[in-house]
């Protein structure tokens, strides 16, 4: 049996204004809508009315919120905003849900040919593989290989990893993705799922191979996610 290591999660406030984020790109309020009340909303996302404040000033400060005195808090816009969790397009089938993550093994290898072909790292270079279990409102719903070129960290650990990859490599290696190339097909399972996850290896699942780029145009990451479609399904919206 595989030991499941929690990533490092994001404060709670920043949770929440994730979940309301991902909640307001999916449509579920609508620009020009109020929200509901403060009391109302933190307790139908259990949590403290302090917490769920911060939260709300998060997005306010990213232009996706208007508060105003004596009236209430407006959905301002659902296009603007750089959320924690911009690139991620899973969700399940009743909603966003909140995404954290498993870490199943952290490695540092050669760089395997099938990776360089991409143009992340030479042939002779060595790559940290990263595997995860994802998880929507602690619900399991996807396995995730990420490889990252070993000359970002001479070191890395499971147990410092966060939730969200993309805002540990800003914290750690000032590195900011800027853009991703999603193609997505269907695969089998890996022979290294865990049972959590629900498909057992050779089952067929959607997958996802994603290219990361920073705002310099660097390959910064490649990655592959088996995604269970009997409980989550790949979203992305577009607006004009």
């Amino acid at each position: 049996m595989k030991t499941l290591t929690a990533a490092q999660p994001l404060p709670k406030f920043l949770q929440i204004s994730e979940l309301l984020s991902r909640q307001i790109r999916a449509g579920h309020f609508r620009p020009g809508e109020r929200l509901p009340t403060e009391a109302e909303l933190a307790q139908s996302l259990q949590v403290a009315v302090g917490t769920l404040r911060k939260a709300l000033e998060v997005l306010q400060q990213q232009g996706v919120l208007e508060r105003i005195q004596g009236s209430g808090t407006y959905v301002r816009n659902t296009g603007t905003g750089k959320s924690i969790y911009e690139f991620f397009r899973l969700e399940l089938h009743d909603g966003p849900g909140m995404p954290s993550a498993h870490i199943l093994s952290v490695d540092k290898l050669k760089t395997p040919a099938d990776i360089s072909s991409f143009g992340l790292a030479s042939k002779k270079s060595s790559a940290w593989r990263i595997r995860r279990l994802r998880l929507l409102n602690q619900t399991p719903v996807a396995l995730e290989e990420i490889w990252l070129d070993a000359k970002r960290s001479q070191q890395l650990k499971a147990d410092e990893l966060g939730e969200s990859m993309y805002l540990f490599y800003q914290q750690n290696f000032d590195l900011w993705i800027s853009r991703v190339e999603d193609h997505i097909y269907t695969q089998t399972v890996p022979d290294w799922t865990v049972n959590a996850f629900g498909l057992r290896a050779k089952k067929i699942a959607g997958y996802i191979e994603r290219l990361s780029w920073t705002a310099n145009n660097e390959l910064a990451e490649f990655s592959k996610t088996w995604f269970n479609p009997q409980v989550c399904r790949y979203s992305s919206r577009i607006s004009h």
